[in-house]
């Protein structure tokens, strides 16, 4: 994967990038804003193939250069075409200027700006507003915004939709609702946090071509975990490899009424390929758990713990809360798996019991979703939610190791590294036990692979744990249940 499709830039990076690439590499301003706009026009050609007619919302900006060029293809492309100008484009600068007077060498239709503009056409394209948005709407830039989103007709943004702020994905009042939006140069953050998702359907990428040195100086906020870095962990297996190879897991959980959670997540660090797995549970459990998956080593405690530490002892890595309530039985066996020096893979009611009783370690992986984590935080949930980069540095700088923030594009991060985004993922998968089968992966992932960075691995596994629940909603996302996933993961787990 190359450097510019890897990360996600701040909007002054990307502009920096774009600095680079004209007055450092001699590519002509114009030449960027031709590949944008070409790449735009392809890009709703795909999404929207049978479109005929196209309105072009033009601000005042760069964003509006790219519109009256995109404007140009379809022209070109024999589609009825009109430009709705909220700014007089003779007063734009530079390459925009050129790409108006490109428009209009072509006798393309010019409308100004007015209140009883009707919109009548089969794509509506805005480039009203960039990435430079500092400030909230109003005026004619805010209703033309409000026409738009009012209006069914399927909308493609340039670069980011008009009224969101690049550099934290906030609203400045108001914001165009995109089904498509077209980002060019470097991807922005604004796009992916905060109300960036609400807004964005589908997201398509372009690097314009820019030679990857421009991308070299510049800082990113995040990475975007992708399938290559999946290659990067899961190495294929010797052939004379035997069940020891590949760790055992151990899963602490499934107090009374909670035996569902604990048989997904072990049975999900089973099927990522663990080569050993065992439970400590309650009677009842460990009795269905041994005649529904008699693969899994299941063992029973109830207020008798002595013969947890020699359980302890023969396990590369814990993975304890799912489905562990927070009684006395399950705060007894919490205070002796965090005695033990083995790695962890917190989750569920370990991390609210976690919040009571604050401690830092290294060797931890914690994944709380945003009730969690503001428990963790002693913070409120809409506090976590609006600004989850800050959340995520908060949660591994008071209680160390990876932590794993779920949520739309879920964030991996810890100390001195640049956080891990995943893209992947849809709503279907919130119901009951997915978190469990996720603390399953990361688990069987880690027992295989434990000499590989736990930061990346961590990722890794969410990114997989995404996709597959991506693979199961194909033919619909409402009704999935976890253990649908199971049927997906083996085909990951080989590349």
């Amino acid at each position: 994967m190359s450097i510019s499709k890897q990360y996600i830039y701040g909007p002054s990076t990307v502009a920096q990038i774009d600095y680079r690439a004209i007055h450092e590499f001699g590519i002509p301003g114009i030449e960027l804003m031709e590949k944008a706009a070409a790449y735009a026009f392809k890009c709703s050609q795909e999404y929207f193939p049978n479109i005929d007619s196209i309105q072009v919302f033009c601000g005042s900006g760069n964003n509006a250069g790219d519109a009256y060029l995109y404007a140009c293809y379809a022209i070109d492309h024999g589609l009825n075409t009109s430009v709705i100008y909220l700014a007089n484009p003779e007063t734009l600068k530079g390459d925009a200027y050129l790409a108006y007077k490109k428009y209009k060498s072509k006798e393309g239709k010019l409308i100004q700006w007015n209140e009883s503009i009707d919109i009548n056409c089969d794509l509506i394209v805005d480039g009203i507003f960039g990435i430079g948005i500092n400030r909230s709407l109003k005026g004619i830039f805010l209703k033309a915004i409000e026409l738009i989103n009012q209006n069914l007709t399927p909308v493609l943004s340039l670069d980011i939709p008009s009224g969101l702020s690049g550099e934290n994905g906030k609203i400045m009042g108001n914001s165009v609702r995109a089904d498509l939006t077209t980002t060019f140069v470097g991807r922005k953050i604004g796009l992916y946090i905060n109300d960036g998702p609400k807004v964005n359907k589908i997201i398509k990428y372009s690097n314009l071509d820019i030679p990857e040195a421009c991308f070299k100086k510049a800082q990113p906020i995040v990475e975007l975990t992708d399938e290559s870095h999946i290659g990067q962990i899961l190495h294929q297996r010797k052939k004379d490899s035997h069940k020891g190879n590949y760790g055992h897991v151990l899963v602490v959980g499934g107090n009374h009424g909670m035996g569902g959670a604990i048989r997904i997540t072990a049975e999900a660090a089973l099927r990522t390929g663990a080569g050993l797995v065992s439970v400590i549970t309650t009677s009842q459990n460990a009795d269905t758990i041994l005649k529904i998956r008699p693969e899994i080593m299941a063992h029973s405690i109830k207020n008798d713990h002595k013969d947890l530490a020699d359980i302890i002892e023969n396990v590369d890595v814990i993975a304890i809360g799912p489905g562990l309530g927070q009684d006395q039985w399950a705060m007894d066996l919490y205070t002796a798996v965090l005695e033990s020096n083995k790695p962890l893979i917190v989750d569920a009611d370990a991390l609210n019991i976690l919040a009571k009783n604050p401690q830092q370690r290294e060797d931890w992986v914690l994944t709380p979703h945003p009730g969690e984590a503001a428990r963790l935080l002693a913070c409120s949930n809409s506090e976590i939610q609006s600004n989850r980069l800050k959340s995520l540095k908060n949660l591994y700088e008071s209680f160390g190791g990876v932590i794993l923030l779920k949520g739309q594009n879920t964030l991996v991060g810890c100390k001195e590294k640049i956080p891990y985004m995943i893209t992947a993922g849809n709503p279907g998968m919130s119901t009951a036990g997915m978190g469990d089968l996720l603390t399953g992966i990361i688990s069987g992932l880690y027992s295989q692979f434990r000499d590989q960075d736990l930061h990346l691995l961590t990722s890794v596994a969410a990114l997989i744990h995404s996709i597959a629940g991506d693979r199961a909603a194909i033919s619909g996302e409402r009704g999935i249940i976890a253990t649908d996933l199971f049927a997906e993961l083996k085909d990951l787990l080989n590349p």
